[in-house]
């Protein structure tokens, strides 16, 4: 739902989802006072957190504590209740059409930018190229002269996308003009892209961006005086005009590209219009491998003050996240039940851009792999995170020195880092006293070894226990993720180390190695802080 820059009809705002938090339990734990007699800050870049909450970082592994700790909570984790494989191409990005000149331009950081957030054999990234800029896009060779509003994707422009797909060995779905094209205009376009883009890339199309947001007087006001045709714009876009229009497009593209799948209908608010999703399925969809929609927690679109005005604290609220699972829950039932995948093709904390002093902070950090998860448990099969040039909620910044990753991007790479092959989503049972905003979650990699992710949202610090299904007496490692506070922007690190202005990371790595004490595992989790903890799984007796 992001918009376009000021060419574009101006935003619709977003629908306030208000829905009360479901899930793990959000409980608190005793404070750990500082000299203040709040709780201590984290230490500056590289540094450890302050003592006796977590132990001074080393290259070299330290026990954790002298003494046993208090403990204030308890994360059991049950690989026997609520398995769920999680693919390791799980996370993908969605961009915009006109933002990807920007990353060609960039295109050795932008591929290292994508290294990170790549699982290791999990088989070529995803990217979903559309968003609000797909029914401004035209492909014509034939047509020079374009008015302000639209977008020509003209040789060039494929040649260069080409390059960043051939290179990063990325799998794309191609978003497809549904308000100002036709089904003839869209295959043309499919079949320019099947051959000018690497042989079998091309992993879908995409039917539409949003339609359940059309507002014919909005286009109006956008393209009039342009020389455009104004009566080729949809009075109202219904349900039924939508599954209409959806065969016309798939027909027209089968006819190009048959062996590429088709998607839809791309819904900005899958909870408030899942009738478009029934409707759709209801009828004849030919070709339609799965149902796609897209989830915002929070808009820039709407009013300061208002439920959906994002704040920092409410990125850091279990809300943020568990509403996103409530708004996806329906349609994910309705994909299910006709065989189909739900994928969110965009997703992102704050729609409209954005708000600096939000989405920029480290907040989004935290929030990032708290969200993807509660997704995935919520039974989406992928999510890709929007990505615009230029915009405030985006995870990095090219620049003329190089590219700025924001704690956004720490997040993503430590949502990735839980993930590898045979990966598989576990319950994890969470007690501590009232008023901690804790969130856990485990990852179990065979039977062998598991990683649980701890993230402390709250302002006070907390011991946690991991128990295991079965004692262990291993080791476990953690790598924790750090900044001065949830409002920062920057001095952001996880294991120790930051990402340079190339994309690289540097610093000293910090794996603090955690010995089993009486079968479990004890972690310091300093408030605002995530921690990703890799253990030992016991071997079942036979």
């Amino acid at each position: 739902m992001d918009r376009r820059p000021r060419t574009s009809p101006p935003p619709v705002r977003r629908i306030a989802l208000a829905i009360a938090a479901v899930g793990v339990i959000v409980l608190a734990a005793t404070a750990l006072l500082g000299p203040s007699g709040g709780a201590p800050r984290h230490a500056a870049p590289h540094q450890a957190a302050p003592r006796p909450v977590a132990p001074r970082p080393s290259v070299a592994p330290q026990p954790a504590t002298v003494t046993p700790p208090r403990v204030q909570a308890e994360a059991t984790v049950t690989p026997g209740l609520g398995r769920l494989r999680i693919a390791s191409s799980f996370l993908g990005f969605s961009t915009e059409y006109w933002g990807l000149p920007v990353d060609a331009r960039h295109i050795a950081l932008y591929g290292r930018i994508l290294s990170l957030v790549h699982v290791p054999g999990a088989g070529p990234f995803a990217l979903r190229i559309g968003g609000d800029s797909s029914d401004h896009a035209f492909w014509d060779p034939a047509l020079r002269d374009m008015p302000d509003w639209a977008f020509r994707l003209s040789p060039d422009w494929i040649a260069d996308t080409g390059q960043i797909v051939r290179r990063n060995h990325l799998r794309v779905m191609i978003d497809l003009n549904f308000i100002t094209g036709t089904p003839g205009m869209a295959a043309d376009w499919a079949q320019a892209a099947e051959r000018e883009f690497p042989p079998h890339s091309i992993v879908g199309f995409e039917v539409g961006n949003e339609p359940d947001l059309y507002d014919r007087d909005l286009w109006t006001v956008g393209i009039d005086g342009t020389r455009f045709p104004l009566g080729v714009l949809p009075q109202t876009i219904t349900p039924h005009d939508y599954a209409v229009r959806y065969r016309q497009y798939a027909r027209a593209l089968a006819r190009v590209a048959p062996h590429v799948p088709v998607y839809g209908p791309a819904l900005a608010l899958p909870n408030v219009d899942r009738r478009w999703i029934s409707t759709l399925l209801a009828g004849p969809h030919p070709h339609l491998a799965g149902i796609t929609v897209h989830e915002y927690p929070y808009s820039a679109c709407e009013p300061v003050g208002s439920a959906a005005y994002p704040t920092v604290a409410k990125l850091l609220s279990p809300q943020a996240t568990t509403q996103m699972a409530t708004a996806v829950g329906p349609a994910v039932r309705l994909a299910h039940a006709h065989g189909l995948p739900l994928r969110l093709t965009e997703f992102n904390s704050v729609t409209c851009g954005g708000v600096a002093g939000v989405s920029n902070t480290f907040a989004t950090a935290l929030w990032a792999p708290d969200a993807l998860f509660t997704l995935a448990r919520a039974g989406a099969a992928s999510a890709d995170l929007h990505v615009r040039a230029f915009s405030v909620n985006s995870p990095f910044r090219f620049h003329r020195g190089g590219v700025f990753a924001r704690p956004l991007l720490y997040g993503l790479v430590m949502f990735t880092r839980m993930l590898g092959r045979d990966s598989h989503l576990v319950r994890v049972r969470l007690h501590a006293p009232a008023g901690a905003n804790l969130a856990a979650w485990a990852v179990t990699h065979g039977s062998r070894s598991a990683s649980v992710l701890l993230l402390n949202r709250g302002r006070r610090s907390l011991n946690v226990r991991i128990r295991l299904p079965r004692p262990s007496s291993g080791t476990a490692t953690v790598q924790r993720l750090l900044a001065p506070s949830a409002r920062s922007t920057r001095h952001v690190t996880l294991a120790g180390q930051h990402l340079s202005r190339s994309a690289r990371w540097v610093g000293r790595r910090v794996v603090q190695s955690v010995p089993a004490q009486d079968g479990s595992y004890v972690i310091a989790l300093p408030h605002t802080s995530g921690a990703l903890v890799s253990l030992p799984l016991a071997e079942r007796r036979r």
